[in-house]
């Protein structure tokens, strides 16, 4: 595990708390093509914002759901561990589990997804805590399509190695840099709760 972001005016001697966590190998390569054959054999579309409302020129991505169920159980329980680790590690949110189901995403020939937030203003969008980002694709397979986060006013890019687990508030900035070439996937799921008071 590696603690990535702190912010700024942390008392001094005092341990800040992290404001996103990247968990390394989080999923192995053997597991991450498993996961992108569901994509390229499933059913996809292109996606839409948290609202379900496409916006071309806000987002660019094919996405592919992954409903729980005895095939995909794994995959759950693997993200159910990163939740817990990530909350008892940096956040201690109230978190009351996966109100929505897992996707992947595609991004290529130029996709991207702006800079934006998890959190919907209304329905179960409005309920989201904490966003998992897992790197599925080789780094080497594709240029452009960074991760990149805004926690504090200053923007920083996830790690790419293949596997990797990214764990940041819902609420945080960040966005998918277009891709210029090749195809880069993802899986991100959200976790619910009650409203941050």
């Amino acid at each position: 595990m590696s603690l990535l972001g702190a912010p700024h005016g942390a008392k001094r001697g005092a341990i800040p708390a992290p404001l996103w966590l990247g968990y390394p190998e989080a999923f192995s390569p053997e597991e991450c093509a498993s996961l992108i054959d569901m994509m390229i054999f499933g059913t996809h579309k292109s996606a839409g914002l948290v609202n379900g409302k496409a916006e071309q020129s806000i987002r660019q991505t094919d996405i592919h759901w992954i409903p729980e169920n005895d095939e995909t159980s794994w995959v759950y329980q693997r993200l159910a561990q990163l939740v817990a680790q990530g909350n008892r590690d940096a956040f201690g949110y109230t978190l009351s589990g996966f109100d929505e189901d897992a996707q992947i995403g595609r991004y290529q020939n130029g996709g991207f997804y702006d800079w934006h937030i998890d959190r919907g203003g209304r329905g179960i969008g409005a309920r989201r805590k904490l966003t998992v980002s897992v790197q599925l694709s080789d780094p080497a397979d594709y240029q452009g399509g960074e991760l990149q986060l805004n926690p504090d006013g200053r923007v920083v890019t996830a790690e790419t190695a293949i596997g990797t687990a990214v764990v940041f508030p819902a609420y945080m900035l960040h966005r998918v840099a277009p891709v210029t070439q090749g195809v880069r996937h993802s899986l991100v799921i959200w976790t619910h709760g009650p409203d941050f008071t």
